[in-house]
C-alpha cells in the first residue's frame, strides 16, 4: 500500500503492523495545514489509531517543523508516533539527544515495536491545565499548553509540555529507563522521572528556558534546547 498526492508530496506506506509516513524536504518550514488536508481524507482510515515511523527527508528539520507534523497531520489522524527517521545525521543527533524515539534498523526496532504494542497510547491534552487538575496516564502525555502551579501530571511514560511548565511533572512512572520531561518555559519547582526527584528554583541557569531532562547515572540531568 502507497498513498500520496504528486511528486515531492505526502506519502503513507503499509509496512507489517505499522505505517511509515514520509514528509518531503519541500514542506519543511511551511505550514502542513495547508497542505495536509486533502491528505488526510484519503488516509484517515489508515492512520487512525495507527503506529507511525515518521521519515523526515533532506536536511534542516528543527523543533517547530515536528511540531507542526504532530499538530497538523498526527493529532487530527489519532496517529500515534512508533519512531522518527531523519535523514540527515544532524537532525538525528539533536533529537536523539533532546530523547526522540528515532527508529532503528533490524532487532532493535523490532524489540521498539513490541514494546509500543505493550504500552498505552499517548494522551493528548489540547488546553493548559490550572490549578488543582490531575492528570494520570500509562503511556507518554503531550499538553499543549501550559500546565500552572498546583496542577499535576504523572505518566507512565514522558511528558511534553509545550508551553509553560510551573507545576508538577512525574514521569517514568512505569518506564523510567526511557522516559523524559520536555518543557517550552521550564519555572518548576521539582520534577520526577521514576523514584528520583530534583529540585529547582529561579536561580537554576535553565530557569525560564526550554529543557529537555531524563536520568543518566542515577540522576535527572537538564540540558537546556537552544533554538
Amino acid at each position: 500500500m502507497a498513498i500520496k498526492g504528486g511528486k515531492e508530496d505526502l506519502e503513507l506506506r503499509g509496512e507489517g503492523e505499522h505505517v511509515r509516513l514520509i514528509i518531503p524536504q519541500r514542506l519543511r518550514g511551511k505550514d502542513l495545514r495547508l497542505e495536509s488536508g486533502g491528505f488526510l481524507e484519503k488516509t484517515s482510515g489508515i492512520l487512525k489509531d495507527a503506529s507511525v515511523v515518521v521519515d523526515l527527508k533532506g536536511s534542516g528539520w528543527d523543533r517547530g517543523d515536528i511540531l507542526s507534523i504532530v499538530e497538523s497531520i498526527l493529532l487530527p489522524a489519532g496517529a500515534s508516533v512508533l519512531s522518527w527517521s531523519p535523514e540527515e545525521e544532524d537532525v538525528r543527533s539533536w533529537m536523539k539527544r533532546e530523547g526522540f524515539a528515532l527508529y532503528c534498523s533490524g532487532t532493535e526496532e523490532k524489540a521498539r515495536i513490541q514494546q509500543h504494542r505493550l504500552l498505552a497510547e499517548s494522551l493528548v491534552i489540547e488546553e493548559s491545565l490550572r490549578s488543582g487538575r490531575k492528570i494520570d496516564h500509562d503511556g507518554d502525555i503531550m499538553i499543549l499548553g501550559n500546565v500552572n502551579e498546583g496542577a499535576e501530571v504523572f505518566a507512565g511514560r514522558s511528558v511534553v509540555v509545550v508551553g509553560r511548565l510551573r507545576g508538577l511533572a512525574h514521569a517514568g512512572l512505569t518506564g523510567p529507563e526511557e522516559a523524559f520531561i520536555v518543557s517550552g518555559q521550564f519555572e518548576a519547582s521539582q520534577v520526577r522521572i521514576g523514584d528520583r526527584i530534583s529540585y529547582m528554583d529561579e536561580h537554576c541557569t535553565w530557569w525560564g528556558k526550554t529543557v529537555s531532562m531524563k536520568v543518566v547515572g542515577g540522576s535527572i540531568v537538564v540540558r537546556e534546547i537552544v533554538p
